[in-house]
């Protein structure tokens, strides 16, 4: 269901690429065109809609849960065998909201950042990361065979929903710290591009991150990975995250926001000095949402 969701969405993106010049944001450090989204949109949606069709519908490289195979902890490496755990339901889910966090809250505070007329270049930058991301750890999925920590424990029935769907074998590499992290990359840096002199640029860094961190931290101790799949997801996602709005920055944006002016317009007064601090540098407030929580402060 997530999937098909995420081709939904890219299927929007493409509408708005193609839609016209309304779309190009002049005072915006970022800028969208056909060449370069048509090019990432169709990545991201081979990617992803790729592993749709060939996990989804062909069940390629499915695997069946044999009760009778001896899982010898042995004869996993040194560095992950002393790392790894046996499943743990609560912590599954504590990872599960870190994640969510990371991926979805801390890019939204970018939304709530930036002006209105830039949340499309920013929607439209994060769907192409999402789905790039997505498209990357499902294809590592399908083509690595790899079972989770969890199996090498006697635990029963403890994690029986990944025996029926076979997910017990995809534990390389950790898709929840693959998302988290792009979406921590993600924020970090477009709201530094928006806002270079913000002193705030740095929370939005180390609340993303130390949330995908958590999130990455509470997969292995949860049994789901071993920490070799959460390195490998975390450098995925934080790659992507990045590599996706750095393709859309202005050959010629100015990082420290003297370039045109901003689209709020002094009049007199206090009004003038709001109309000079326009632009990148930052205007209105700014609203951090790491965990659901608010936070309002002016910048």
């Amino acid at each position: 269901m997530k999937k098909i969701l995420g081709l939904i969405l890219a299927f929007f993106c493409v509408f708005e690429v193609f839609a016209g010049d309304g779309l190009v944001f002049r005072d915006s450090p970022f800028e969208i065109s056909a060449k370069t989204d048509g090019a990432l949109l169709s990545a991201g949606v081979l990617l992803s809609g790729g592993d749709l069709i060939l996990d989804n519908l062909l069940k390629v490289n499915r695997k069946t849960f044999d009760e009778d195979k001896n899982f010898d902890k042995s004869s996993v490496n040194a560095f992950d065998r002393f790392f790894m755990q046996d499943y743990n339901a609560g912590l599954n889910k504590i990872g599960g909201n870190a994640f969510l966090c990371s991926a979805l809250a801390m890019p939204a505070s970018v939304f709530c950042a930036v002006e209105k007329s830039e949340w499309k270049t920013v929607a439209l930058m994060y769907a192409e990361t999402l789905l790039i991301a997505n498209g990357l750890k499902e294809f590592t999925k399908l083509a690595v065979t790899r079972y989770r920590p969890m199996c090498y424990f006697e635990t029963g029935d403890s994690f029986s929903k990944y025996k029926d769907d076979g997910d017990f074998a995809n534990s390389f590499i950790s898709g929840h710290s693959t998302m988290a992290f792009a979406g921590a990359s993600f924020a970090g840096y477009v709201f530094s591009e928006y806002f270079p002199e913000s002193p705030w640029r740095y929370a939005v860094y180390a609340g993303g991150f130390s949330l995908a961190a958590a999130t990455a931290a509470v997969r292995v101790m949860s049994g789901n990975h071993f920490v070799s799949d959460v390195a490998a997801g975390a450098a995925v996602g934080a790659l992507t995250g990045f590599l996706v709005p750095r393709l859309h920055l202005k050959k010629n944006s100015v990082s420290d926001g003297g370039s045109a002016g901003g689209s709020v317009a002094g009049s007199s007064g206090s009004g003038g000095s709001v109309g000079k601090k326009a632009d990148r540098k930052g205007q209105g407030s700014f609203f951090i949402l790491p965990c659901g929580f608010f936070a309002r402060v002016d910048f």
